[in-house]
């Protein structure tokens, strides 16, 4: 067994010198590129909101998205709408859609943003389904919550009554337990003739 193991460990550093004499491959040289020249700076285009799909299109949407959830209600009510009738109707839309606002408010967006996006090109609907969906389940959850505070509120109701309740029959055990008490007393020299 010894000599099996000494075998192997033979084979196993003769293989290591044999790949330690091939000779290693060239390197491999990389001319340097002289850097391009900075050109002006174009100004970006200032994308416009329409209901279209191309990309400067679905892009402004994005940032309209991004800017509507960072601001506050302030901001929200003070913002310039565009000119277009379509598009003005779904920027206010999305921005009564904001978490900030209240249930009513909301739902009523999401209905009108619903009926708005069918005249939207098909790409930008899907974007807008986001918020649609999300929305919805935010509403759900938020009408879950209320049906839980409602159900919470009824059940403190009960438990008051029924503390209520217990106090009431608390003091009747109390008045029998005297009661008992004077009848099993002896007569301390009361007369009942």
């Amino acid at each position: 067994m010894k000599i099996f193991v000494i075998l192997l460990l033979l084979l196993g550093l003769t293989g290591c010198q044999l790949l330690a004499t091939q000779p290693a491959a060239p390197e491999v040289v990389v001319p340097e590129l002289p850097e391009p020249e900075p050109e002006a700076a174009a100004e970006p285009e200032e994308a416009q909101l329409a209901l279209s799909d191309d990309d400067s299109s679905v892009l402004a949407w994005l940032q309209f998205r991004q800017q509507v959830l960072n601001s506050s209600s302030l901001q929200r009510e003070q913002w310039e709408l565009d000119s277009s009738e379509d598009v003005a109707a779904i920027q206010q839309s999305l921005m009564q859609l904001h978490p900030e606002n209240n249930y009513l408010t909301r739902f009523r967006a999401q209905m009108q943003l619903g009926e708005h996006l069918m005249q939207a090109a098909p790409d930008l609907a899907a974007l807008f389904g986001w918020d649609l969906a999300f929305n919805q389940k935010l509403l759900e959850a938020e009408s879950a919550i209320s049906a839980l505070s409602r159900s919470l509120a009824d059940v403190q109701q009960e438990q008051e009554a029924l503390q209520a309740r217990n106090r009431e029959l608390e003091q009747q055990i109390e008045a029998l337990t005297q009661i008992e008490t004077r009848l099993n007393q002896p007569d301390n020299g009361v007369d009942h003739e």
